[in-house]
């Protein structure tokens, strides 16, 4: 008995366990979430503040509502992708080709989600375009509305592509 819970470990746990396992599931949740509430606010939140611009960003009350949902979730998204991209490591090869890239995506979500989202929505929806002109509000409202879509491609394929790395892993086991 003590042999064996200090020896090799028995065939059935010899599949994929620890950190590359729980890195996957808390990307493949994290990017649920995120992917479901980013699909929200482009089809509920953005059209409630963009739907006459410049007037419905300068005459918005409620700043960036959205903000208290992607505090969370976008750190923690985040975080899973960067603990995938490690976890990839100690994964069979079919795996990681799938978590990589879905690490990948990841990683371009939350470089443009920081540098060029953010800011958008604080300058217009969050500052109600204080400081902006008519014409740089439709302009920056537009390029949120337009790359939104590519965010969108972005983290659906992450989601879709760790979803693929635990089929493998199903298949592997």
């Amino acid at each position: 008995m003590g042999a064996r819970l200090f020896g090799e470990r028995p065939s059935y746990m010899k599949t994929q366990t620890g950190f590359p396992r729980i890195a996957l599931w808390l990307f493949v949740l994290s990017a649920g979430i995120l992917t479901g509430g980013s699909i929200f606010e482009g089809m509920v939140l953005t059209p409630l503040w963009s739907h006459s611009l410049p007037e419905s960003v300068r005459q918005w009350p409620h700043g960036t509502i959205q903000s208290k949902f992607f505090a969370f979730a976008t750190p923690l998204y985040a975080l899973a992708t960067l603990l995938i991209l490690l976890a990839a490591r100690w994964m069979p090869p079919q795996q990681r080709r799938w978590s990589l890239i879905a690490g990948l995506c990841g990683l371009v979500v939350v470089i443009a989600t920081f540098t060029f989202f953010f800011p958008i929505l604080q300058k217009t929806e969050g500052a109600q375009g204080a400081g902006l002109t008519d014409d740089e509000i439709r302009v920056m409202v537009q390029q949120f509305k337009t790359w939104h879509w590519g965010r969108w491609a972005l983290l659906l394929g992450g989601w879709i592509s760790g979803l693929r790395a635990f089929s493998c892993q199903v298949r592997q086991s």
